[in-house]
């Protein structure tokens, strides 16, 4: 093994004082071992204006990170355990999850005033949509103001932006030798955190079976939520298929998610995090690298997903090529989440449908001359040729590419009995479930992502209903 190890992080003062307390850890068991720190600006450290709620989820903070991994010009990585993206990058694993210093959410008010007694209307800032909510139904008076940066970038605006309070982790500050600036730590009756904040996550690749073995010493056994990258996916390591990583809605409700990310159902109540479908890279590349070849002759990319995004473009990069100059061509997502993963490559999708539907998307581009035209949609392995049938009927010249793979995990049997509500995000998800599980009791609400979804769930006369209002 390396005397010296490479070890990735990110440029601001906490993310090295995080090195550090690795690096303190990692003498303990390999006292000969030195590091050689390589920061790096990240997505999120570059950019300052996108609100973090809209990012929770991704790899905002930890992708050139990532990269940096795969490339091997480092040897591992440090990550807030927090700031880690729903699916973890293929070929890379978590092989340690700290203990949390302190899992709290504080209180940092300019007159030393605690939450309680603020004044009403009082300024807060913030930069999680998880404290917004709940600070909003502790104190609905409170107007929430978004605050990015560092720290001490935060800190500051407490007079720059003329706010009353922030509230922020207190890991971050007392990592920072900070403590002393904590008006609060606000009561886990008012804010529940993020079930991984105060931890630190080390990314090793999933080939390095030393590094695997040596961070496996720093690891938080006793840490209540883990992280366990095995198979590219997250779960939670000796608890699989129990609470998953959202804070309890004012509900109270038990319900079970099926789809590979809880982000979006957070408010509903207690979340239950069971996927029923995991996502694989493809194992030959030819058809896609064979239509990257062309990727000029293009008119339009079609994204029918956000794992479509992600794992094409990442083959762009990996081909060195250029992504932002896909930016002359028309680029569609199917919703929200897809356009967002566009955005983290710089990529701005020219238009959406109505719906998260195969067929609204075709409805939508039934109002642009196609005949003649040439369409590219990477998509998964279990996609539907609806979108490819109707553009080629109307003239297009249409190339459908697999980029991943939508697979079947190894899924536990449930206890039904203590679960009030499902939520099924594609008919995968409910195709895997009924391989388990069978049927569904009566007493049980079931919600659908989509038409389609609800289609399917009508294919096994099982009564949803469609649900609204999420990203």
């Amino acid at each position: 093994m390396k005397k010296i190890l490479r070890v990735g992080t990110r440029t601001s003062p906490l993310a090295l004082a995080q090195v550090r307390e690795i690096a303190q850890a990692l003498k303990a068991v390999a006292p000969a071992m030195e590091l050689e720190i390589v920061s790096m600006d990240t997505m999120g450290d570059k950019d300052k204006k996108t609100p973090i709620s809209g990012m929770e989820g991704t790899d905002f903070f930890t992708r050139e990170i990532d990269e940096a991994l795969l490339d091997k010009r480092i040897d591992f990585a440090i990550h807030s355990a927090k700031d880690l993206p729903d699916v973890i990058p293929a070929g890379i694993v978590i092989a340690a999850t700290t203990r949390s210093v302190d899992p709290y959410d504080v209180l940092v008010s300019k007159d030393h005033l605690k939450l309680c007694d603020l004044p009403k209307g009082a300024r807060v800032g913030t930069s999680s949509e998880r404290r917004k909510d709940q600070l909003k139904a502790y104190r609905s008076d409170l107007k929430l103001v978004d605050i990015r940066g560092t720290m001490g970038e935060r800190l500051e605006k407490l007079v720059s932006e003329d706010l009353d309070a922030i509230v922020i982790a207190g890991a971050g500050l007392i990592r920072l030798g900070l403590g002393g600036r904590i008006t609060e730590r606000i009561s886990l009756d008012v804010l529940k955190p993020h079930p991984l904040q105060g931890s630190l996550a080390v990314a090793v690749r999933a080939g390095d079976k030393e590094l695997r073995q040596l961070f496996s010493k720093l690891d938080g056994k006793k840490t209540s939520i883990c992280i366990d990258a095995r198979a590219g996916r997250n779960f939670l390591r000796g608890q699989a298929g129990t609470q998953g990583l959202s804070p309890k809605g004012a509900t109270g409700k038990r319900v079970l998610v099926t789809g590979t990310s809880v982000k979006r159902f957070k408010n509903m109540g207690k979340i239950i995090h069971v996927p029923m479908i995991e996502i694989k890279p493809i194992r030959n590349f030819k058809a896609l690298e064979a239509v990257i070849r062309r990727i000029d002759s293009y008119d339009g990319i079609l994204f029918t997903s956000r794992y479509a995004v992600l794992h094409f473009l990442e083959r762009l990069k990996k081909k060195k090529m250029n992504v932002k100059a896909l930016r002359s061509k028309m680029i569609v997502a199917i919703g929200k989440t897809t356009a967002q993963e566009l955005a983290r490559f710089g990529l701005k999708a020219k238009c959406m449908p109505k719906e998260e539907t195969a067929e609204s998307m075709a409805k939508l581009l039934g109002k642009f001359p196609v005949k003649g035209k040439r369409f590219l949609i990477p998509r998964s392995d279990l996609a539907r040729n609806l979108l490819v049938d109707v553009l080629r009927k109307r003239g297009a010249h249409v190339d459908p590419v697999t980029v991943y793979r939508n697979i079947c995990p190894e899924i536990k049997k449930q206890d039904l009995g203590r679960i009030d509500e499902v939520v099924f995000t594609s008919p995968s998800t409910v195709k895997n479930f009924l391989k388990v599980h069978h049927d569904i009791p009566a007493r049980i609400k079931v919600w659908a992502i989509g038409p389609v979804t609800q289609a399917y769930l009508e294919t096994f006369k099982i009564r949803s209903e469609i649900l609204k209002n999420v990203p």
